[in-house]
């Protein structure tokens, strides 16, 4: 294998790709990052087995090939490697890649490409199409709720439907807090979508994602789904099982209704949690008419915040995990939000003002 390319370029495939390098494996070569040249086309490459990217990017080839090359070293390599055209050849009979830069030389020793594991065959055909920016708000409004628990694997994915009608629906849980995001395709699906995608490809999807109109691809098989975004495809093995049914949760009535700003509410809760039990994290909201008042008392000091608010209903005491509060207000694209209660120890409902499309859940804690 023998081509050339700009730092730039090697550097951004480099970037993109290691995010899915094992961290921890005992096969070797599942550290590493595979360089593949086809044609005028550069394939960098890395996976975990359950997770993989693979990025192309233009690069002038002399010979095809390929090599295997741990991506602690390249990766540092590249983002430290002088902005000019990089010579980068390989030698199959010792397994080492030559990096030529100017009058300087650098050796990098791999391991056999024949041992790197295969990337899925990408399907012929897309399930479904949406543009990157309606993608990127609605992972937005529920990664948040994704559990970090892999006791209970299911609820560290999202489940993602897409009815007979062409509405996606995203829903997130950790049993405690609870997101859900539907969007009106403006392409139909192919068919009916039913699976459940790990939080982790989604969180590294999210970072790679713009907030553009070009659209993203999403194919899915048996036990599969890929994103492919441009030049980059991401895969990843889905979660089996069933995700719980999350409208039996839902509250049938609320005692009480408030309107408030969502930058006060963050502003607020972000005071109170200097002082509240870092191992607890839990604080007092009372909505009352006109205002909610946030109070803690600790043996390090005591606040009181108070915002203004439209309540309907009766005024009620409830506390809140503030971590929980924040990570839920945060995800909102709002000015406004709508909190529905149903009783002091019942969930709370989180939506923003106007807009239907949206909605969280969180479960009261005891301050």
């Amino acid at each position: 294998m023998r081509f050339s390319a700009q730092r730039d370029v090697l550097n951004t495939a480099a970037q993109i790709t290691q995010r899915a390098v094992a961290q921890r494996s005992p096969m070797p070569v599942l550290s590493c990052l595979l360089f593949e040249t086809s044609g005028n086309t550069l394939t960098v490459t890395a996976t975990d087995l359950q997770f993989g990217i693979r990025c192309t990017v233009p690069v002038n080839t002399m010979e095809e090939g390929a090599a295997a090359l741990p991506y602690r070293h390249v990766s540092s390599l590249f983002s430290r490697l002088p902005e000019m055209e990089i010579d980068v050849r390989s030698d199959p009979s010792d397994n080492t890649i030559i990096f030529t830069y100017g009058e300087s030389e650098l050796v990098l020793n791999g391991y056999p490409a024949e041992e790197f594991p295969n990337f899925p065959v990408l399907p012929q055909h897309a399930v479904l199409k949406i543009k990157q920016s309606t993608f990127k708000d609605m992972l937005k409004k529920v990664l948040f709720a994704v559990a970090s628990d892999e006791h209970r694997p299911v609820f560290t994915g999202v489940h993602m439907q897409v009815n007979e009608a062409g509405t996606l629906t995203l829903v997130a849980t950790d049993t405690r807090k609870l997101a859900v995001c539907e969007a009106k395709l403006e392409l139909p699906a192919d068919r009916v979508i039913n699976v459940i995608v790990p939080g982790k490809t989604l969180n590294e999807l999210y970072k790679l994602i713009e907030a553009v109109e070009a659209e993203i691809e999403i194919y899915i098989t048996e036990n599969q789904v890929f994103f492919v975004i441009n030049n980059i495809c991401i895969m990843s093995r889905l979660i089996a099982g069933k995700f719980p049914d999350y409208k039996i949760v839902l509250p049938s009535r609320y005692v009480c209704e408030i309107k408030a700003a969502v930058n006060d509410l963050i502003e607020a809760a972000e005071r109170v949690s200097l002082l509240v039990d870092p191992k607890r994290n839990v604080f007092n909201i009372h909505f009352q008419n006109n205002s909610l008042i946030f109070y803690f008392f600790t043996g390090t000091g005591r606040i009181r915040e108070e915002i203004t608010a439209e309540l309907s209903g009766e005024p009620i005491d409830v506390g809140f995990n503030v971590r929980f509060f924040l990570e839920l207000l945060r995800s909102m694209d709002s000015e406004e939000v709508i909190i529905q209660l149903s009783g002091r120890d019942s969930p709370a409902m989180f939506k923003p003002a106007g807009d239907d499309s949206y909605f969280s859940i969180l479960v009261p804690a005891i301050a």
